[in-house]
């Protein structure tokens, strides 16, 4: 289990709840750009109080509706503005699944209350973002049928800027959700996009899985008490450093992330259980609806290989490199102007580490020679388990944050943002 001593290549398995523990390291490697931290304020991800949009139904997935000032379209479905992958062609029902989809929405009344549907067996939790400030999380079952979550109440007359975020993951396997409409407030015209995307492909890291829990590790070994194991209750993507980053950036965070798995194989040695079969679906399980890739980030984190190396700390440069360039070569196919940054860490270790970071850096080297010179390594680090992690020994909140301020850097540094 996640829990257990290390002895192999890789730290807790960025996945699934299996796979060895991580060593104290000892400190965390990289510069951090105290200035820039990615917290609650300055920008939001999918938060902005700039209005423009106008709502228009939505026939598909195509962007059509809000727009910036420079034109740049956004999806508007039900009456809110979209971040992430959504699938609209029931304007009724826009359904979703991946990890931070949710939406924006402009919304007087003193109570808002949306409707929503889970289909799947677990439950599905939310983080409401009323006027900035994140709420209290709610979720919704499939057993609960039509559920109405209340986001807020007592806010006060007037409009107010309303987000909703999925907290949890959603890879195959995971539920999908329905957006029935708001039960209560008077839904406006949406916040405007404000033109700034960033695009995460992962594992559980990107995922968030079990950023919310916490473990002790004294002399770098497993808690004392036991530590935790996953569950979505302590699952959020909003806190993990990819959204945390996008807020910071005044940018929209689209999260494509599934435990367990990875570039190769997953943490099992499984083939199938790849990033790379699933990154063209708007509803992670689900290969239709096909997302269409209109709305174009301006920059892109694959962060991937925990797992592959969990599975064999051995595994050779042809089998691995051959399937991230791969990867690489089909984002690169949907972004052709994005910039693209190949992250390592910050659970791998030992001969996982140095493996991945020859292999990657060898892989950027060679697009980099074949004229792409928008495609970089951006190293995480290792995370310190000696300050406590999350479940099964995966990053807390904390530790998310660290790697968020390394992201803000880099991008402030890449994109002049």
């Amino acid at each position: 289990m996640g829990g257990s001593s290390p002895n192999g290549g890789v730290a807790a398995v960025a996945g699934g709840p299996s796979g060895g523990a991580p060593p104290n390291t000892g400190g965390s490697a990289g510069a951090i750009d105290t200035g820039a931290a990615a917290g609650q304020g300055g920008g939001s991800g999918g938060d902005a109080v700039t209005r423009g949009g106008t709502a228009g139904a939505s026939g598909g997935n195509a962007p059509v509706g809000g727009q910036t000032g420079d034109g740049v379209p956004a999806v508007v479905s039900g009456g809110v503005r979209w971040v992430g992958r959504v699938d609209t062609s029931n304007a009724a029902g826009p359904r979703f699944a991946w990890s931070g989809t949710g939406f924006v929405a402009t919304v007087e009344g003193d109570t808002v209350s949306v409707k929503m549907r889970s289909e799947g067996n677990e439950a599905i939790y939310f983080q409401p973002v009323i006027d900035g400030m994140p709420g209290t999380r709610v979720s919704v079952a499939s057993s609960d049928g039509e559920k109405v979550l209340t986001l807020g109440t007592g806010l006060g007359a007037g409009e107010h800027v309303v987000a909703l975020y999925r907290e949890t993951e959603g890879k195959p396997g995971y539920a999908v959700n329905t957006f029935l409409g708001f039960a209560s407030g008077t839904v406006k015209d949406p916040p405007a996009y404000s033109g700034r995307l960033i695009e995460v492909i992962g594992d559980s890291i990107s995922a968030g899985y079990g950023n919310l829990g916490s473990e002790q590790h004294p002399n770098g070994g497993d808690d004392p008490s036991g530590g935790c194991r996953f569950s979505t209750a302590t699952e959020s993507a909003y806190m993990t450093y990819g959204a945390v980053a996008a807020r910071a950036l005044g940018a929209d965070a689209s999260i494509l992330a599934a435990s367990g798995w990875g570039v190769y194989s997953d943490n099992g040695g499984n083939t199938t259980n790849v990033l790379s079969t699933v990154y063209e679906h708007t509803l992670a399980g689900m290969a239709s609806p096909a997302w269409s890739f209109a709305l174009k980030p301006q920059a892109v984190v694959i962060n991937l290989g925990t797992n592959d190396f969990s599975a064999n700390m051995s595994l050779g440069q042809s089998a691995f490199s051959g399937s991230y360039k791969a990867l690489l070569t089909k984002v690169r196919s949907k972004y052709p102007d994005a910039l693209i940054l190949c992250g390592i860490g910050s659970l791998l270790y030992g001969t996982g580490l140095s493996n991945a970071t020859s292999y990657i850096g060898a892989v950027v080297a060679d697009v980099n020679a074949a004229g792409d010179p928008k495609v970089k390594v951006l190293n995480f680090g290792q995370q310190d388990a000696s300050k406590g992690t999350g479940c099964d020994w995966h990053p807390n909140v904390t530790e998310n944050q660290r790697m968020a301020d390394l992201l803000v850097k880099e991008l402030r540094a890449s994109l002049n943002w």
